[in-house]
């Protein structure tokens, strides 16, 4: 048994340096065609309405009251935001935007009105070209880590 832990014990830590390495995420960065966070709490108690805009003050999403509304939602954002709606109890008015293009960098700003008074997180986003060397989790890292951990069997 201690022979057999003494073996297993660097494929682990090999497979774990190998899966940090990959999958590292960035809030403010993402890559053309993925999808990035973009967060946003509040510290309000109260009832609250949440409007998420761009820098050029298009409309991302509303949360009037606690329920999303896309009717003021700009075309260019239309299918490719979404929230977290059992999380609005929590004050978590975080969204996510998908499929990203390159003009999708700029500011965000995420304004929290209660009672007549507004709180704004803003979000710098940059948005860069899908490069096939970059550290995201995608299929062939996932092999790329499999490959490394099956490697490691061999080695120890």
């Amino acid at each position: 048994m201690k022979l057999h832990l003494r073996r297993t014990l660097p494929q682990v830590f090999l497979l774990c340096f190998v899966a940090s390495v990959i999958c590292l995420d960035l809030v403010s960065e993402g890559q053309v065609g993925k999808s990035v966070l973009l967060p946003c709490s509040s510290t309000k108690s109260s009832a609250v309405n949440v409007f998420w805009r761009d820098g050029n003050n298009l409309a991302l999403m509303d949360i009037i009251q606690g329920q999303t509304n896309l009717g003021t939602q700009d075309v260019k954002y239309k299918g490719r935001v979404s929230s977290f709606s059992n999380q609005f109890l929590n004050k978590n008015y975080s969204i996510v935007l998908d499929k990203l293009v390159k003009n999708d960098t700029g500011d965000y700003k995420c304004t929290v009105v209660s009672d007549g008074v507004g709180e704004t997180t803003r979000v710098s986003l940059t948005v860069t070209e899908d490069v096939g060397n970059s550290a995201t989790c995608g299929a062939s890292n996932v092999l790329q880590m499999f490959v490394l951990s099956a490697l490691s069997l061999l080695l120890f």
